[in-house]
């Protein structure tokens, strides 16, 4: 679970936006706003990946569940297949 951020999303914005456009160190900055600067790092961070990553598609993320669930389930079935195995193995040895 994530806790809600006591900055407003807006503040996180303009803040990376400062980052990325001044000549200021980071440290700065953060300091000026009143931020620590390792939480600066990590929204600047943040930022940058989500602009490298590849946008979500929904179809994806469909399929993605439709995935575990199969897993999932598959998993059951191997489960219950070894437990047989071993209940079958051992009548046999009787």
């Amino acid at each position: 679970m994530s806790r809600r951020s006591k900055y407003p999303e807006q503040f996180r914005r303009d803040a990376i936006e400062l980052v990325n456009t001044s000549d200021r160190p980071l440290r700065q900055i953060a300091r000026e706003l009143g931020v620590n600067h390792e939480t600066l790092r990590s929204w600047v961070n943040a930022a940058k990946r989500a602009e490298t990553a590849p946008p979500e598609d929904p179809a994806d993320s469909e399929e993605v569940r439709r995935l575990r669930k199969q897993v999932a389930e598959l998993q059951k079935e191997k489960e219950i297949l070894r437990k047989a195995a071993a209940y079958f193995a051992r009548e046999m040895d009787r």
